[in-house]
This record gives C-alpha cells, sequence and structure tokens, in this order.
C-alpha cells in the first residue's frame, strides 16, 4: 500500500483480537408439577444457555404430552421462555414428556439451534 505521495508502507497491520460466536443454542425443559390430576396445570419452563429468538408453538413437540401448551413467554433477557401446561381430561398415563425442536431457535448471532430437548418425565391422571 502507498500513501498519497506514492511511498510504500513498511511493516503490518493487524486487528484485534475477536471471536467468531458459530455455535446454536441449547435448551432444557422443566415441568414445575410432575404429577398432574384432574383440574391442575403446571408451569413449563424452557431454558436456553444464551439469549434466543424464534421460539414459538411450532417448535414445541407434544406428541408424548397428553395435554395442551397455552402461548409461551420470554422473561426480558430471553434466556427462559415459559408456558402454561393444561392436561388432557380422562387420561392416565405416567410417561409423559415434553420435546422442543431447536432448528426454529436462534441466538442473537443468528445461530439456529440443533437437535431436540426432551423434559423429564411427569405423569397425568384426569
Amino acid at each position: 500500500v502507498a500513501d498519497a505521495a506514492g511511498n510504500a508502507g513498511v511493516g503490518n497491520a493487524s486487528s484485534a483480537q475477536y471471536s467468531v460466536h458459530t455455535a446454536g443454542p441449547t435448551a432444557s425443559i422443566t415441568v414445575a408439577d410432575d404429577a398432574l390430576t384432574t383440574g391442575e396445570t403446571t408451569t413449563v419452563s424452557f431454558t436456553f444457555n444464551e439469549p434466543v429468538t424464534g421460539l414459538d408453538a411450532s417448535d414445541v413437540v407434544l406428541s408424548d404430552a397428553n395435554g395442551t401448551l397455552g402461548p409461551i413467554t420470554p422473561n426480558a433477557a430471553r434466556t427462559v421462555w415459559t408456558a402454561t401446561f393444561t392436561p388432557t381430561a380422562h387420561v392416565s398415563d405416567a410417561t409423559n414428556t415434553i420435546g422442543l425442536n431447536l432448528a426454529g431457535v436462534r441466538n442473537d448471532a443468528g445461530n439456529a439451534g440443533t437437535g431436540n430437548a426432551r423434559s423429564a418425565n411427569y405423569s397425568v391422571d384426569t
């Protein structure tokens, strides 16, 4: 590189050190009450290792849940998202879980999660 007078530059220039964030978010799922009975609801928490965007009902897997999930709302930091779970009436099942497909969730660097998260087992006796 030359200056305006045509003099060639001397030495090297380098930027300050920086890092590149390429990993997607991870999550855990907690069901507050692990033994649901008639008339009960419980809070489900989706806890992420970093702030996320894009979590919605289409990311939640309820095929083994025996119930429905209300709207999912984030905390101010967007690291814990919660919803109310209502068990299905007239069901008795000791093996239930709630899942999460992480592909629909992104961190602030724009990286999507990969894989799935699953809650611990809970029972439904309605």
